[in-house]
């Protein structure tokens, strides 16, 4: 079964996920929207799918949309494809703020729509290949930081960056942080553009988070520490370095301890056993996008539901409620 799946706002993002879905299969036709009617001509000239002219048109012709509009306008676009029988992807930020992000999983639920948040670091190849290997984390260090862009100033750096390894803390650890701290600095805007968050979870996990819109050089990092080894996550470059003892570790030790005949020919390799981690090299919106035409056609929920993007903006309320001054 074959779907048709709009996009309403084509600025840089959206025009990605014209072009995703322009070639995925199971979806017949594609359309788009943008206010500046000049990108949406552009985006449909390019990758072949068709330019509306307004909301209204583009819902009535569509099974479901992709909401990549700015996230001040989420609540309003969503609620307008939802009266009108579509199902909704919307990029994350869920909404703007906590009620309106309420409001639209109250109206998909009493639709019995699909509704899936675009989360897209879930669907990170290194993320999908090591989660199985985050268990029981003591500390987690998470580094995110990014050249300044104006796309994004719509909302805060937590709300725009920070947010995505919120997200993927609530998928790795279950339940809610049992205390938050946090300490911001302007550099450009009037907000926050670097933001460091301490997230302490019941369990005795701490997480160490930076988030920053003012780098020169782009990072997407994760370190986590557990008694079961330590692993070195490049989200970025979609590769992780597993580091364990070795299942000699305690005998070469106790060898190097005690002076034991051949002690003096152990090496690190001995100790530590490395591991590198591939991912595929499918694109994470590729695969996102995927997930959400079969959600649409199965009617299965969806990935990352409703739930979980409202579990994430709490989160990033807790952490902005924490800065100086707020």
């Amino acid at each position: 079964m074959n779907t048709k799946i709009g996009v309403a706002g084509v600025g840089r993002l959206g025009r990605e996920h014209v072009r995703v879905l322009c070639n995925l299969d199971g979806v017949d036709g594609v359309g788009c929207y943008d206010a500046i009617a000049e990108r949406s001509t552009a985006a449909a000239t390019e990758h072949g799918a068709r330019a509306f002219d307004t909301l209204d048109a583009l819902f009535s012709a569509m099974d479901a949309v992709v909401i990549a509009a700015p996230t001040t306008q989420h609540a309003a676009v969503a609620a307008q494809a939802l009266d009108a029988g579509c199902d909704v992807f919307i990029e994350k930020p869920l909404a703007a703020n906590i009620p309106d992000a309420e409001r639209i999983i109250g109206m998909a639920h009493e639709r019995s729509a699909i509704l899936q948040v675009g989360h897209v670091e879930r669907f990170n190849g290194i993320v999908q290949a090591v989660a199985e290997l985050v268990v029981e984390p003591q500390f987690i260090e998470i580094s995110r930081l990014a050249p300044f862009s104006v796309r994004g100033t719509d909302v805060s750096v937590v709300g725009d960056l920070m947010i995505h390894d919120l997200d993927l803390l609530s998928f790795f650890i279950p339940g809610s942080p049992s205390e938050i701290r946090a300490k911001g600095a302007s550099v450009i805007t009037s907000g926050p553009d670097i933001v460091n968050a301490r997230i302490e979870y019941p369990s005795g996990c701490v997480a160490n988070l930076t988030a920053s819109r003012v780098t020169a050089e782009p990072t997407r990092k994760w370190r986590v520490f557990s008694s079961h080894g330590y692993l070195s996550i490049d989200l970025r470059a979609r590769r992780a370095v597993r580091y364990r003892k070795s299942t000699g570790f305690d005998d070469n030790v106790a060898a190097i301890k005690l002076q034991k005949s051949g002690h003096e020919n152990l090496g690190l390799a001995d100790f530590i056993e490395v591991e590198t981690i591939t991912a595929d090299n499918i694109e994470p919106l590729h695969k996102e996008l995927s997930a959400f035409r079969d959600a649409v056609v199965s009617r299965r929920p969806a990935p990352v539901t409703g739930e979980d993007g409202l579990a994430a903006m709490r989160l990033a309320s807790a952490v902005l409620g924490r800065l100086d001054g707020a």
